[in-house]
Order: C-alpha cells, then sequence, then structure tokens
C-alpha cells in the first residue's frame, strides 16, 4: 500500500500572551487502505490533529503530504478545492438539514463539484445504497434514527468519492446497538479499501481499527496491540 498521508514535524501552537502548543511536531504515515483510530483524553489535540489532516486548520510547522503532494502551504482557496473533493467528514453530531430529504442532504456535498443535477442525484442515490438506505432517499431527517441519521451524513461524505474518510466521534451520539450498526459500515467500507482516520475516546470503537495512535498533551505515539 501507497502512503496516502504523512505528516512530517507537523506542530500546532496557538498565539496567545503564553502561546499555547497544541500538538508537539509530529510524524505520522497512514497508506491508502488503512483504518486508523487516533484516541486521547478530551483537550489533549485530537482535533487540533484531525483539523489538520482536513485541512481545516494549518501547521505552525512541518509538512503535510497529501497522496504525495505537500499542502501545507496552498492557498485558501486551493485548500477549499481540494478538501471539497479528496476528504469526507463525518462528526459527531449529523449536522443534516432537518427540512431536506435524505437525498437532497447528500447532493449537498456536491454542490460545488460542478456536475449537473441529474449526476448529482445519481451519486447522491449511489452513496444512499452503499449505507443501507436506498429505500429511505426521501425521509426526512425528523423522520429519521439516530443510526439512520448518521448513515445519511456518512453518505453525503462518500458521495464525493474521498481518498481519506475523517470520522470524529461518529458513534458519541448514539446507543450502543445502534453504535454497533455504525461501526459495521465503517468496517465494510474499510474491507472495500476506503482509508478511514477515526478521533474516538471509546476503547471498544478503537478496537476495531486496524491501527491505534494516541496523543498526550499534544504528542502523539503509535499504541501497539499488546499495550
Amino acid at each position: 500500500m501507497t502512503s496516502l498521508v504523512e505528516l512530517r514535524g507537523v506542530s500546532r501552537v496557538y498565539p496567545a500572551t503564553r502561546p499555547v502548543t497544541a500538538l508537539h511536531p509530529t510524524d505520522l504515515t497512514v497508506r491508502a487502505g488503512e483504518w486508523v483510530a487516533i484516541t486521547g483524553r478530551s483537550g489533549s489535540g485530537k482535533s487540533t490533529l484531525l483539523q489538520i489532516l482536513g485541512l481545516l486548520d494549518r501547521p505552525t510547522s512541518g509538512s503535510y503530504l497529501l497522496d504525495g503532494a505537500d499542502v501545507s502551504g496552498l492557498s485558501d482557496r486551493a485548500r477549499t478545492k481540494l478538501r471539497s473533493s479528496r476528504i469526507g467528514f463525518v462528526f459527531q453530531s449529523f449536522h443534516l438539514m432537518a427540512h431536506r430529504s435524505a437525498l437532497e442532504n447528500v447532493t449537498v456535498a456536491l454542490l460545488y463539484h460542478g456536475c449537473p443535477r441529474r449526476q448529482r442525484i445519481a451519486r447522491a442515490a449511489e452513496a444512499l445504497d452503499r449505507v443501507g438506505l436506498a429505500d429511505r432517499t426521501g425521509a426526512m431527517p425528523t423522520t429519521m434514527s439516530g443510526g439512520e441519521r448518521q448513515r445519511v451524513a456518512v453518505a453525503r461524505a462518500l458521495s464525493i468519492h474521498p481518498q481519506l474518510l475523517l470520522a470524529d466521534e461518529p458513534t458519541g451520539n448514539l446507543d450502543s446497538a445502534t453504535a454497533e450498526e455504525v461501526l459495521s459500515l465503517f468496517v465494510r467500507l474499510n474491507d472495500e479499501g476506503q482509508t478511514v482516520l477515526m478521533v474516538t475516546h471509546d476503547e471498544q470503537v478503537a478496537a476495531r481499527a486496524g491501527r491505534r495512535v494516541e496523543i498526550t498533551d499534544g504528542t502523539l505515539h503509535e499504541v501497539t496491540a499488546d499495550a
């Protein structure tokens, strides 16, 4: 497998009277097709790392290579274009439009891709079918279960055919049975070759990933299977 993500000495320091180091110089390589769980206590730097990986924030130092290209110094416009075409996001909160159908919620992710409406609808329907919601395309989020809403959110992320899928506590708002359904979906997507980086505080969720890294006070380290 080739390297999809490579961080070389990436750090993030927030300016203040006393600067706050959220992420110490970090090296991380993620190969295409891997599922990596990112764990750590609240405030440890997990969200900072995810924001850098998702091109939502810039590192203070170091280089971020995505599929071999250094994206650290890209303009805001170039970062936005790259993010919307190659990186999918799934959050703890579903961020769905309550008065739009599941299909309409998914097509939103494709609005800036320049594809015609018919193609957007086809790709959205394909993504919903991929997450097991082919029969719920016209349903409103208010009539859907938490698990269904999260699957719509996953479909929205998948509709752009992302190289990298970033998930931030995707089971955090779900009961244990529903969380297992969503996790099974991630297992299947990863088995199909989707690269996944998932932030989680849940040990059982982290155990489903093929690999785990942990952040402690802004410092990243690999967690071995017997740790």
